[in-house]
């Protein structure tokens, strides 16, 4: 029962920081919208555009695994004493939540894409 609770936790983490990461984004590109529309203006193509939002969004997904993978090994190491528990941070499952991560906010990052394409340089 605890692996569901967990498995499940994490699903709606998933979808909830998911929201969060698309709505930092969404924010970014509209408050440089103008920017993107000069860039476009100048000869920079869509796709350029695109994997610069790509790559912010990178760049978020590490900030923040960071610091909760940090909190993570703490509350674990807590929760282990408190309980007698045997739980442990695996590198497979730090690897797991990395890869949701970046995965996230890859997602989140091609969504909010779509106001850079209807940028008009004019």
């Amino acid at each position: 029962p605890i692996g569901f609770i967990f498995n499940t936790l994490a699903v709606i983490s998933f979808i909830f920081g998911g929201i969060i990461v698309y709505q930092i984004i969404y924010t970014q590109v509209s408050d440089y919208l103008h920017v993107y529309a000069t860039l476009k203006a100048i000869g920079y193509a869509n796709h350029y555009l695109i994997m610069t939002v790509i790559q912010d969004a990178f760049i978020m997904s590490i900030l923040g695994y960071t610091p909760g993978f940090l909190v993570s090994l703490k509350l674990y190491s807590f929760v282990k004493e408190a309980t007698r528990l045997p739980l442990a941070m695996s590198l497979s499952r730090a690897l797991i939540v990395l890869f949701l991560t970046f995965a996230m906010c890859s997602i989140a990052g091609m969504l909010a894409v779509n106001k850079i394409r209807s940028a008009d340089p004019a």
